[in-house]
């Protein structure tokens, strides 16, 4: 972890943010909510005002831990000082007559922390990622429960879900499973630390495997099956309930107030889906890192089921939320910049003062692609997504139709409509099975380029939402802080927030829509004929 957080004082795409503090347009004795970010990598605490525009922000990174391969760990209390140090950089920044009104926590989800009895952890945190627990997962396969398990809790079998970190511990280390009074995780074991209170959200326990996704309370049958009791998790309450409220301890820490209402929250996709206005059903999140995941709104728990999609709880009470992922397909594009892009002199050439050359190649990445013209001239792609396929996928990629006549800019335009493709394909497999998508919500890295967005647009045929919030997470936990204060009537309302200043576009109508919906046809048609006769294994 770094000494200090990183102050972030003015984001591009937000007209507010930041801008109302450099500018002097920071009312004296505003209203402040905070979004605390608890991610897999770092902690970012957001200070937000009651229009969603962001004031200050800070950051602080941390790493995992490897013991050997495919186990994943982090350090439980490294998290809370970079939650400490993060809070603090907020801290000093207010003024005197400034008030924050709540804090609200947005989490990694399906990470592990066993603690004793005075809450102390007995080992490190087994992460999401860890994959220890294959063994345990293949066993419940064989033994014919996969089906039992995902209609009681929303989730197929995963090895890297709590359900199976317990049971690992439990046959594995015995002792550590003894010496663990509860099993907690980022969620609670956090707020515990801010309030001295246990309560876990819906969304996260959703994660767990432990939950009963039609009830929204633990299951007592598969606390059996994880060999613990009922008292030794947190009980779960709303996302927009108040968990407590800041101890005298952590305020000293924080240098936040004692007694601040601290908010229970949700998980991170649930808050960006929260932020981002993904409430009900029709409007669908689109997350786009390294790996793409989409997050939609079933009609109902049935249909959710149907389309076989991983069910959480959403963020929104009496609301699911169903999460697809496409597997690491944004690799390609890292790919690209590696191997096609990289130690091009002259594409670093010129730019501004103290631009790092990553940003600076994707933007040459973006030029190439806007200079080749719809379809790539006829190249397309399928996506390199690094051995994990998702569940439909190709575990090996390439082009198809390259010719000598094709130049960087057709490859950097084939691997976006590509992408784009592989989307679609998933996006049509959804709404068969009954999910509403009406509109597409896109946020991350491929949302920043300028015709990215557009591309997926033309090719899915969907109208694309571009928010202007880019820390959608933490402004989604900000608005459960509002709720839980107060301060926002409901979560629709605060949600469309984020619609204000957002980009908006349509498919394209005339020829290039036309021609993106040509060249998709035979996309699919390639893509299902080696999916067929390579077994998955890719072209």
């Amino acid at each position: 972890m770094s000494s200090a957080a990183t102050q972030n004082g003015c984001w591009p795409g937000l007209p507010t943010f930041g801008k109302l503090a450099t500018l002097g347009l920071w009312p004296q004795g505003s209203n402040m909510l905070i979004g605390l970010d608890v991610g897999t990598t770092a902690t970012k605490a957001l200070l937000f005002d009651l229009n969603g525009g962001g004031v200050a922000a800070a950051t602080v990174p941390y790493g995992l831990i490897t013991p050997q391969a495919g186990w994943v760990e982090q350090d439980p209390e490294e998290l809370w000082r970079a939650v400490v140090a993060a809070l603090r950089t907020i801290a000093d920044q207010l003024r005197p007559a400034d008030q924050v009104i709540a804090l609200a926590q947005s989490s990694q989800g399906g990470t592990t922390i066993p603690v004793d009895a005075a809450g102390q952890p007995t080992h490190h945190a087994i992460s999401w990622m860890d994959g220890r627990t294959q063994a345990e997962c293949d066993e419940m396969r064989a033994q014919g429960q996969a089906d039992a398990i995902y209609e009681r809790t929303g989730w197929p079998l995963m090895a890297g879900l709590p359900l199976q970190h317990i049971r690992w511990l439990d046959r594995q280390r015995p002792d550590l499973f003894a010496r663990a009074r509860r099993f907690l995780f980022v969620n609670d074991f956090i707020g515990w630390r801010l309030t001295g209170e246990l309560c876990m959200n819906p969304s996260d326990a959703s994660i767990t495997q432990l939950l009963d996704i039609a009830t929204g309370d633990w299951d007592d049958g598969l606390l059996a099956l994880a060999g613990i009791r009922r008292d030794q998790l947190s009980p779960v309450r709303p996302s927009a309930a108040i968990v407590g409220r800041l101890t005298a301890e952590a305020s000293a820490a924080t240098g936040l107030p004692t007694g601040l209402p601290v908010v229970n929250g949700a998980h991170d996709q649930y808050c960006a889906a929260l932020g981002t206005g993904v409430t009900r059903p029709g409007s669908v999140l689109l997350s786009c890192g390294t790996a793409w995941v989409l997050l939609a709104v079933p009609e109902s728990l049935a249909v959710g089921r149907r389309s076989g999609m991983a069910l959480s709880c959403h963020a929104v009470a009496g609301r699911w939320g169903a999460i697809r992922s496409l597997g690491a397909v944004g690799a390609s594009l890292e790919w690209l910049a590696d191997n096609v892009w990289a130690n091009r002199q002259p594409v670093l050439a010129d730019r501004p003062g103290g631009q790092e050359p990553r940003p600076a190649l994707y933007e040459a990445i973006n030029a190439a692609a806007a200079r080749s013209e719809p379809g790539a001239r006829g190249l397309l792609f399928f996506t390199l997504a690094g051995g994990h396929s998702g569940s439909y996928g190709l575990a090996q990629g390439g082009f198809v139709g390259l010719q000598l006549s094709h130049t960087r800019d057709d490859l950097s335009r084939a691997v976006m409509e590509g992408i784009a493709c592989e989307l679609r394909w998933a996006l049509d497999e959804i709404r068969a099975a009954g999910v509403a998508v009406r509109e597409l919500k896109m946020v991350g890295g491929a949302a920043r380029s300028p015709i990215w967005p557009q591309i997926v647009a033309d090719v899915t045929a969907t109208p694309v939402e571009v928010p202007a919030i880019t820390e959608a997470a933490s402004w989604g936990a900000a608005v459960l802080a509002g709720i839980g204060a107060g301060v926002f009537a409901s979560a629709d309302a605060a949600g469309q927030m984020s619609a204000v200043w957002a980009r908006h576009l349509t498919p394209a109508q005339g020829a290039q829509g036309c021609h993106l919906s040509e060249r998709w046809q035979p996309w699919a048609a390639i893509f299902e004929r080696y999916r067929a006769c390579r077994g998955g294994t890719g072209l």
